[in-house]
């Protein structure tokens, strides 16, 4: 598989990226079109890993084991589980609660107290 570097690229001009590469996309209009779009941008060892992530929903969805999956496409049993985990992921809703915005429920707030730790004798102090 292709090695990418980690160092992220600024916010803007990777939307800006991502726009120009959804445009190509949509102005090919056949799937031969679409297929030298992706050509145009990505190397073949790219193409090859994405059409392996690609299948990798395919061949579940054929009731194939991870193992199955990994000799039929010369992958690891992580990368099938990493694709797999963000198909069947529910979406992440964050949760934050106000204290401020109720008084009384902010006055009945008290202090949790470890039951381990270092700190655990700290509420004899009191």
């Amino acid at each position: 598989m292709t090695r990418v570097n980690k160092k992220q690229i600024e916010g803007a001009v990777r939307n800006e990226a991502w726009q120009r590469f959804r445009e190509a996309v949509k102005k090919s209009g056949s799937n031969e079109a679409v297929t030298k779009a992706l050509a145009a941008f990505l190397t073949p060892s790219e193409m090859t890993m994405l059409e392996k992530r690609l299948v990798i929903p395919v061949l579940l969805a054929r009731g194939l084991s991870y193992r199955e999956i990994c000799r039929a496409i010369d992958i690891s049993q992580n990368t099938v589980s990493f694709v797999k985990h963000h198909l069947t992921r529910k979406p992440r809703i964050s949760r934050q609660h106000n204290l401020s915005a109720n008084p009384r429920r902010r006055e009945k707030a008290t202090p949790f107290h470890s039951r381990s730790g270092r700190d655990r004798w700290s509420w004899t102090d009191v």
